[in-house]
This record gives structure tokens, C-alpha cells and sequence, in this order.
């Protein structure tokens, strides 16, 4: 019986065994696939964490490009607007050497200078202009004193006896003046903004 029982303790025993293994196996299945679904989910995690850095890496490179684009489509519509102006400096230039058109200029200027002022006025013109500058002062029958001023360039400096008030009516002056308004108007022109 002796041997009986000793069989049966080890068939007891052989399938307790088989038991504790199955047990086991069916855990380390069971950890095994929660291992691979965690992992599986983390990849998938780390995946779309990059996916979304390197959208917004893109998106900010794009963005990047887009505004140095833009800053040089705007440096490049400056200069040309500069250079317009540039050039219609050198056509009032021009004018000036005109010995025709240009005693014309200068009495339109004095013109519209004096009609700002009252009383008696003082005229003030580069040394090569003041003769052109004294016809026009008696075309227009002014009161007026016209002296030199070599810092007036391309047209007059008009102002009151007290110098309390001064009109400089000189070509640049007056592209000066105008340019603001006028660079809106231009880039429109050019660029249909």
C-alpha cells in the first residue's frame, strides 16, 4: 500500500504541478499581454508626441519663412518707393537747370509761400537764384526784401520781417512734406494694396 500511496502522492502531486504551471503560464500570458498593450500604448504615446512636435516645428519653421518672406517683400517695396522718390528728386533737380522752366518754379513757389504771410516780407534764395527770384518779387508785386541764403536749395525761404514766421517753399522740402501721404497712395499704385 505503501507503493499505492506513493503513487497517489504523486499523481497528487504531478497534478498540482500541472496546476501551478498552468496557473503560471496563464499569468505570464496575462502579463505578457498587458506588457505588450502597455508597451504598444507608450509607443503609440511617444509617437504622437512626436508627431506633434514635429508639426509644430514645422508649423513654426513655415511661420518662420513666412514672416522673413514678408519683411522682405516689405524691404523690397520700401526701396522701390524710395527709389521712386529718389527719382522724382533728381527730375525736380533737373528742373532746376531748366533756365526756362525753373524762373517759373520759383515764382509759383514765392506765390504760394507769400500768400501765407502778411506785411512786409523777406526772401531768401541761393546766390545763383536771386535774380530769377527779384523778377518774380516784382512780377508779383511784393514787399519784400530778397537776400542770399546759401543753406535754400531749389526754391525760397519766405518770413516775417521778425523772422516769427518762416515758410520754406523748396522742391525737396515739398516732396518732403507729401511723402507720407503719398507713399500709401504710391505702393497702391504700384501694387494695387
Amino acid at each position: 500500500m505503501s507503493s499505492d500511496l506513493v503513487t497517489i502522492l504523486e499523481q497528487e502531486a504531478a497534478a498540482e504541478i500541472e496546476r501551478i504551471l498552468t496557473e503560471a503560464r496563464a499569468q505570464a500570458e496575462q502579463i505578457t499581454s498587458e506588457a505588450q498593450r502597455d508597451a504598444q500604448a507608450y509607443l503609440e504615446t511617444q509617437r504622437q508626441r512626436l508627431e506633434a512636435e514635429r508639426q509644430a516645428a514645422r508649423i513654426k519653421a513655415e511661420s518662420a519663412a513666412t514672416l522673413q518672406a514678408s519683411a522682405l517683400v516689405l524691404q523690397m517695396k520700401d526701396q522701390a518707393i524710395a527709389e521712386l522718390f529718389s527719382r522724382a528728386e533728381s527730375e525736380l533737380e533737373r528742373v532746376r537747370t531748366d533756365n526756362v522752366q525753373y524762373p517759373k518754379v520759383l515764382r509759383g513757389l514765392i506765390w504760394e509761400a507769400a500768400r501765407s504771410l502778411d506785411g512786409r516780407i523777406v526772401v531768401e534764395a541761393q546766390r545763383s537764384d536771386i535774380d530769377a527770384v527779384r523778377q518774380a518779387v516784382r512780377e508779383l508785386q511784393l514787399d519784400a526784401d530778397v537776400r542770399v541764403a546759401e543753406d535754400v536749395s531749389g526754391g525760397v525761404r519766405l518770413s516775417t520781417v521778425d523772422s516769427r514766421f518762416v515758410v520754406e517753399n523748396t522742391l525737396s522740402s515739398r516732396i518732403a512734406r507729401v511723402r507720407p501721404m503719398l507713399t500709401s497712395e504710391v505702393a497702391a499704385l504700384l501694387w494695387g494694396q
